[in-house]
């Protein structure tokens, strides 16, 4: 196997199985490991660290980067076994870890959140240091019977696909009362039609927790809400999340 000092995950080492006469047909690939890193929690990068990654695999690697990969890290393919600790020691005085893999706890991934969506309904990006941080050794240092993963989402959007991919799902939401705009309502309800409104909007929630009213108001049964957020898709200007 492949790894780095002190810890027991984080790299996928491929060898070829190519061979003849004992020798690689494909030199180049004979070895051709990957570095899995931690990305910070959003997926926030400026270009500067872009350029130094880069850097760094041009020298010790292929060249070949994935952001990001289907477990969340970044994938830095391509790489020999005698490289594989020298490339991870550049990266990490950068300031960046390698993540999980094998039988340990994953990688884990947060939406962009409150960065760039006025739908977040929590802070993505300290609710995933929290997580890391009570989970890092369990992460470098595979212990578990079989992988484990988890991922935060700041809203029932669930960008991150938390209920589908992860173990634990990490999903912000509010508890009091949706905001609405009556007024918003109602001219959303003059240019796209009353009929529209309860096609696309009254009759597809799926709790029947809307109603429109005579004077093209819009009725919330709050309590009967189960947070799909397609009414706040459709009507955006009108509709959003609650504040607490």
């Amino acid at each position: 196997t492949v790894g780095v000092i002190g810890y027991g995950g984080g790299i996928i080492p491929r060898f070829t199985e190519l061979k003849k006469d004992g020798k690689a047909v494909y030199p180049a690939a004979a070895e051709f490991h990957t570095l899995r890193v931690m990305p910070p929690p959003g997926m926030h990068y400026d270009t500067d660290t872009m350029r130094k990654f880069c850097d760094i695999w041009e020298k010790y690697g292929s060249g070949l980067i994935a952001f990001h990969g289907q477990s969340g890290d970044i994938m830095f393919q391509g790489c020999t076994t005698d490289n594989v600790q020298p490339a991870f020691d550049a990266i990490n005085e950068m300031g960046f870890d390698l993540g999980g893999a094998g039988p340990a706890v994953r990688t884990g991934m947060s939406c962009v959140g409150a960065a760039r969506c006025e739908n977040s309904c929590i802070d993505e990006g300290r609710t995933m240091r929290m997580l890391v941080n009570n989970v890092l050794d369990d992460m470098h240092r595979p212990a578990l019977p079989y992988k484990f993963k988890y991922k935060v989402s700041g809203c029932p959007n669930d960008c991150m696909n938390s209920v589908q991919r992860a173990d634990l799902a990490t999903i912000g939401t509010w508890r009091d009362d949706m905001k609405v705009d009556q007024e918003e309502v109602k001219a959303f309800a003059a240019k796209a039609g009353r009929k529209y409104v309860i096609d696309n909007v009254i009759t597809r929630c799926p709790t029947q927790a809307l109603s429109l009213n005579d004077d093209d108001t819009l009725a919330v049964d709050n309590p009967s809400c189960v947070r799909c957020m397609h009414c706040i898709h459709v009507m955006n200007k009108a509709l959003s999340p609650g504040d607490d």
